[in-house]
């Protein structure tokens, strides 16, 4: 498991911040901190995905908090992602009430992944609690960059904070703008109409 994460954190840093970005965090073979360069391809060697973040965070100028989101945003960025997530509601509001059984979901597919228990919590009108367990290292952060970039997909406007292990999420605007089309079936060149 460890080096599937290790391997979406190199993705995520190339393809948003480019290959130097991660060659500079990946670090020198033989550097037991970091990941050492064998035969043209990354293995994880004793390297911490805390650790790993915190100096991509570091050369970028940024909170590894920040990073994190970053990278939830860009997860949901990924079409097999997105469409998953677009499953869980019909509007931004349903979305959020569902993330309660996101944990469920992921561990239907990658089992060891190890997403934590989401408790949804509605505040005041529009206002909504997401609580996370104390110990649920980097995990609100995450889940704070995916709820920004799904806020957009639905075309909501979603005002997300992130403070210890608690994610706020206001939707001030429902309709804030059109969203991005998704459909549960897409049309075929033939003139059928085939299932996702």
């Amino acid at each position: 498991m460890q080096q599937l994460v290790v391997r979406a954190v190199e993705e995520f840093l190339r393809q948003t911040y480019g290959d130097d970005l991660w060659l500079r965090v990946a670090g020198n073979p033989g550097d037991d901190d970091r990941l050492a360069l064998m035969g043209g391809a990354f293995t994880s060697r004793g390297v911490s995905v805390r650790n790993l973040v915190t100096s991509a965070a570091a050369e970028l100028g940024k909170t590894a908090q920040e990073l994190l989101e970053d990278g939830g945003a860009w997860l949901a960025g990924r079409e097999a992602i997105r469409r998953l997530l677009r499953f869980s509601g019909h509007d931004f509001r349903d979305f959020i009430l569902s993330l309660e059984e996101l944990p469920g979901r992921v561990h239907f597919v990658v089992p060891d992944l190890g997403v934590p228990e989401i408790n949804v919590s509605v505040c005041e009108q529009g206002v909504f609690w997401l609580t996370l367990p104390e110990d649920s290292l980097g995990w609100p952060s995450i889940l704070g960059g995916i709820i920004r970039a799904m806020a957009d997909d639905y075309g909501a406007l979603g005002v997300v904070t992130v403070e210890g292990n608690v994610v706020t999420v206001g939707i001030p605007d429902d309709d804030f703008s059109a969203g991005r089309e998704f459909s549960l079936v897409r049309d075929v060149a033939s003139g059928t109409v085939e299932a996702l």
